[in-house]
């Protein structure tokens, strides 16, 4: 029996410059043990609680206090505005052509929604927090992610 990895198989061919015959081919060759803390990092990343928010702990700016104003205490609204993130911006610094490829955005997309879904209801048990994509997502360029309780 084989239990398939939450990235498609077919999701290599899209890759511009492949290291190797398969995702791991891929990934140990090129990449040090840094960058691979550091993927660990973002797809089980520190998440803290303000207020009763649930927030990314990288994306929030210790501002709970303006943004319970600016968004009348409405949890939803501050966890969206804290908690969005562009996925393009993931690659500001290392952007190639395969960010604006849509296949690998939207793979990489569902595979951050897989993970953070899994952090937040192995941290938060008793919480209903959405973690989902979408186009344009408060204001955000493109396809962007965001963490939210309902």
């Amino acid at each position: 029996m084989i239990h398939n990895s939450v990235v498609k198989k077919e999701t290599f061919n899209e890759f511009k410059n492949q290291n190797g015959v398969s995702f791991m081919n891929h990934v140990a060759n090129p990449c040090s043990i840094e960058d691979f803390i550091a993927v660990a990092s973002v797809l089980c990343p520190e998440v803290i609680e303000v207020k009763g928010c649930t927030f990314i702990s990288d994306l929030y700016q210790n501002n709970i206090e303006r943004l319970e104003e600016q968004f009348e205490n409405d949890r939803k609204k501050i966890e969206q505005f804290v908690n969005t993130w562009s996925l393009g911006d993931f690659f500001l610094e290392a952007y190639t052509e395969s960010v604006e490829n849509e296949k690998l955005i939207n793979q990489f997309g569902e595979t951050l929604v897989y993970f953070w879904s899994r952090r937040v209801k192995e941290l938060f048990p008793e919480k209903n927090i959405v973690v989902e994509i979408d186009d344009g997502l408060m204001g955000e360029s493109g396809l962007a992610i965001t963490l939210y309780q309902i």
